[in-house]
């Protein structure tokens, strides 16, 4: 069993660690703007030239990510590349080379809100209204204020009774934006899959989306390369998949787990409760946020340091 390590910051985490797999909504934004000391943590990041690879199951192209965290103020120089799920299903869609993607056929019913359709751009699909005329469908957003999960399910019903593949790209089961939690894109594929739909799902947790970011390391070995995500289900599950270290943020989507002022014990125990509904899926460690370091923890080691003079 995994033993999780309570830390105070990345700054105890430099002589174990060259890459860093970071996980983007709920570790490194809210959708609205940076977490504290984010943009810090990069930077110190950057400094002692550690190799950073930003992994999302964003449904949007990686470049659309990029635009966003610039947005953000998070800036390209603080990163080597950002992987999406968004990315690899345009690229699985636009060559059609491998599964699940092969053979998938033109007609594609799309799920999404009505703003959130620009995955398509460059593509030869053929939007369809009527999911009898699908040869696939393609889920990247879900409007859960105007549709909800169970009204979709007349229609896969007869989705699935035609077998009709789904590709989900986005797993998330919910999504976070601001303080708000919505129903995900992984909960209404997962819902479709219920219904007996078949559903390939592109992001985390699945092996290849890590294997994809594991091959844009400049010479990091896997041993020397950290997964740092709020999600235990994609993040945490997804590392540990493909034998990585991983570090739980107790401040993204499980936050409400964590209450403010929680002492160590209580944050441990808190993480046990959390774990054993997810099959025990333990993280390495464990920090509240990504910061470099806590101002507790900077202050003891002025004091070090001063003890030392």
């Amino acid at each position: 069993m995994t033993n999780m390590t309570f830390c105070q910051g990345l700054y105890e985490l430099m002589d174990s660690y060259d890459g860093f797999i970071m996980d983007q909504w709920g570790v490194l934004h809210n959708g609205l703007h940076p977490y504290e000391s984010v943009i810090d943590s990069l930077n110190h990041l950057k400094h002692r030239k550690k190799q950073v690879i930003i992994l999302s199951n964003s449904a949007k192209r990686s470049n659309d990510n990029v635009e966003r965290l610039k947005k953000l103020g998070i800036k390209p120089g603080l990163y080597k590349e950002v992987v999406s799920a968004g990315e690899v299903t345009w690229q699985g869609l636009k060559e059609k080379k491998d599964a699940p993607f092969k053979g998938l056929g033109q007609n594609c019913y799309l799920i999404s809100r009505p703003d959130d359709k620009s995955l398509l751009n460059g593509l030869d699909v053929t939007l369809v209204s009527e999911i009898t005329q699908a040869q696939f469908i393609l889920i990247n957003s879900f409007d859960a204020s105007v549709t909800k999960l169970e009204d979709m399910d007349p229609i896969f019903k007869k989705a699935a009774a035609k077998r009709i593949p789904m590709i989900c790209a986005n797993p998330d089961m919910v999504t976070v934006y601001g303080h708000e939690r919505a129903v995900g894109p992984g909960a209404v594929a997962h819902r479709y899959h219920e219904l007996g739909g078949a559903v390939h799902y592109i992001g985390k947790p699945h092996k290849a989306i890590f294997r994809y970011c594991l091959s844009m390391f400049d010479g990091v070995i896997p041993s020397r390369i950290l997964v740092i995500g709020d999600s235990i289900q994609h993040d945490i599950a997804g590392g540990l998949a493909v034998d990585l270290d991983t570090a739980f943020v107790t401040s993204g989507i499980h936050a409400a787990s964590f209450k403010p002022g929680m002492t160590v014990e209580q944050k441990r125990k808190a993480m046990e409760q959390l774990t054993l509904g997810y099959g025990g899926i333990r993280p390495t460690w464990v920090m509240d946020s990504l910061v470099w370091q806590t101002p507790e923890a900077a202050l003891r080691e002025r004091e070090r340091a001063r003890m030392k003079e």
